[in-house]
């Protein structure tokens, strides 16, 4: 798996709007953690109730003496967390405008569209829109990315940003 592709095309010139690898698997890791850890001590006091489960990990969990329980639950957090994070990284999507091309890669595909076959650019409903001269759309394309962000690459490079929906559509 490729965690990020390289356009085809020299960047010198061209604009990049992705979000940080680093930054997603960072949060994806502490938030797992932090899951893991309370998740533990949910589970510690589930089963001091009477109705609470009393069967395998639990018995486990209980033998072992504090705060190993804790460490033992945040470690497989940080793990679930780091597997989500490469999930998020893959599926994360990353935009390089130059005057000449839009590049679009997500999930190890990139597509390249001609700065000739797009006429306008538009967000709606967290969707980047690829519109041709025609009116017909090019790509539709799931995205996080700051709006502002990609205002700017594309705005910068000459290209015209549509604000609302496609013909009035979703």
């Amino acid at each position: 798996m490729n965690f990020r592709q390289r356009p085809t095309f020299p960047k010198a010139d061209a604009t990049v709007v992705a979000d940080s690898p680093l930054a997603i698997m960072l949060v994806c890791a502490v938030g797992g953690t932090v899951v893991g850890g309370l998740g533990e001590l949910v589970w510690e006091w589930m089963t001091t109730q009477s109705w609470g489960p009393r069967i395998g990990p639990t018995k486990l969990l209980t033998l072992l003496p504090r705060p190993w329980p804790t460490i033992i639950a945040a470690a497989v957090g940080t793990a679930a967390g780091l597997l989500l994070g490469v999930i998020e990284v893959h599926k994360s999507l990353s935009v390089t405008v130059s005057a000449e091309r839009v590049v679009l890669i997500s999930q190890d595909e990139q597509r390249e569209f001609a700065r000739n076959e797009i006429d306008q650019v538009l967000l709606a409903s967290k969707q980047l829109i690829l519109i041709d001269h025609n009116g017909q759309e090019l790509t539709r394309q799931a995205c996080d990315l700051r709006p502002r962000r990609l205002y700017s690459a594309f705005v910068q490079h000459g290209y015209s940003w549509a604000e609302g929906t496609p013909h009035g559509t979703a």
